[in-house]
């Protein structure tokens, strides 16, 4: 999912309750924060030696879990970190958005967003691990040539 959707999604989601879905179906709850935003631009060159730039938005999430306390997540509360992060850097609306999380239980990982469940009090953000791929071969031309994977 990219940054533009993402933030629409919570835009046409106000007032809503904001959850967040791992993998294994953990949902995420405690004191939960949005450590910071970041973008990250990526220069790289795959095995063929085929270069690729691209920009990528992650989203640091982070849960005290010395603290008993349970943050209240809202739809409004996201889109204001947005909003203060954005008045700092450009968001790329096309960067592909990922959820940064780990804790004593779940290694940290970059997750993609699988999906966003919506329903009259909830906003559930579902969470996925996407495998690595050999970039000449999600090339069809590439394929035809012989990619070096």
């Amino acid at each position: 999912m990219n940054t533009s959707t993402f933030i629409q999604n919570l835009v046409s989601n106000t007032a809503k309750d904001l959850q967040f879905t791992l993998p294994d179906q953990t949902k995420l709850s405690g004191d939960l924060h949005i450590t910071e935003i970041q973008n990250h631009n990526v220069d790289s060159v795959d095995c063929e030696g085929n270069m690729h730039q691209y920009v990528e938005t992650v989203v640091q999430l982070w849960i005290n879990e010395a603290s008993k306390d349970v943050a209240e997540w809202r739809t409004e509360k996201a889109l204001q970190i947005f909003e203060i992060v954005g008045k700092k850097i450009d968001f790329k609306d096309d960067a592909e958005l990922f959820i940064e999380f780990g804790d004593t239980v779940h290694p940290t990982i970059k997750y993609s967003v699988r999906e966003i469940e919506s329903n009259g009090e909830e906003v559930n953000v579902v969470l996925m691990v996407k495998p690595t791929a050999c970039k000449p071969k999600l090339n069809l031309e590439a394929t035809k040539m012989g990619a070096c994977c």
